[in-house]
């Protein structure tokens, strides 16, 4: 389907009475027939126009959020250069009623979130995610869907070596933490919550949480002993320590640590069985 051909449907279908059902389904016809185009730049442009028909002020609420819905969905099939362009278009077209539109918009926003870590733009892909709206829209979200969204754009700020902002989020999501009965998820909060810990210095408690993990039988057994690893790098008695006879007292300096320098002296210590 051509530009010229797509207005001409969706001008004469804007003036067409009848049914919900019968506009909406005319209105997937024509979705379906722009998702066909394999010319991207083409696909592009048809479903711009396409998104700003649907959330016209002038169409029923009730098919723009159903067809707003069937496009966040084809936009996972698209590829990037199609479903970013227009994931960008059709959140600046919806700004002004976004509350009409939350749930679809926060499918959008997850999915452009994604699209940004395929590039590595873990900003981008962090900044993305806090647009969607948790604490303040109308739409109730769950607990666990609000944890994980938390814990995603913690580690997105991780990712862009800003702990300070991670750590903001982390702390959003301890209060949810409890909450959920996902086994998967509390983990998941654990590992993220030592990684914070251990950007922002705060090595005794990373350390802790390391400890935590290492125990934890729902880990696989590699990843407990990695776990394992760090809580033995962060635990602040590995200090390099040197006399400082000047001032007669012990300086204590931190240095790199590895896990030859830790580990290696460690296993030698253990009692085989």
């Amino acid at each position: 389907m051509d530009i010229s051909t797509l207005k001409a449907q969706l001008a004469a279908l804007s003036s067409q009475a009848g049914s919900h059902k019968d506009q909406a389904d005319k209105y997937r016809s024509i979705l379906e027939l722009i998702l066909q185009n394999q010319d991207t730049s083409i696909c592009t442009e048809c479903l711009k126009l396409f998104v700003e028909a649907i959330v016209n002020e002038n169409v029923s609420l009730v098919i723009s959020r159903q067809i707003l819905t069937d496009v966040s969905t084809n936009l996972v099939n698209q590829p990037d250069e199609v479903a970013k362009p227009v994931s960008h278009f059709t959140l600046d077209k919806v700004q002004p009623r976004v509350i009409s539109f939350e749930e679809q918009v926060a499918s959008i926003r997850q999915h452009l979130a994604q699209i940004y870590e395929r590039e590595e733009n873990w900003r981008d892909a962090a900044n993305v995610l806090v647009g969607i709206p948790l604490e303040t829209g109308q739409k109730q979200y769950s607990v666990d869907y609000k944890l994980e969204t938390y814990m995603k754009i913690a580690r997105l700020y991780l990712e862009d070596e800003d702990p300070v902002q991670a750590e903001s989020f982390i702390n959003r999501a301890s209060l949810l933490q409890a909450e959920t009965k996902d086994e998967t998820l509390q983990v998941h909060y654990k590992v993220c919550y030592a990684r914070v810990l251990d950007y922002r210095r705060k090595f005794i408690e990373a350390a802790q949480r390391y400890s935590e993990l290492s125990y934890k039988p729902i880990i696989d057994e590699t990843e407990r002993i990695t776990a394992l690893k760090s809580a033995l790098i962060c635990t602040p008695s590995w200090r390099k320590c040197t006399w400082t006879a000047s001032s007669a007292r012990w300086n204590f300096k931190t240095f790199p640590l590895s896990s030859n320098h830790i580990i290696r002296p460690l296993l030698s210590m253990v009692p085989l069985s």
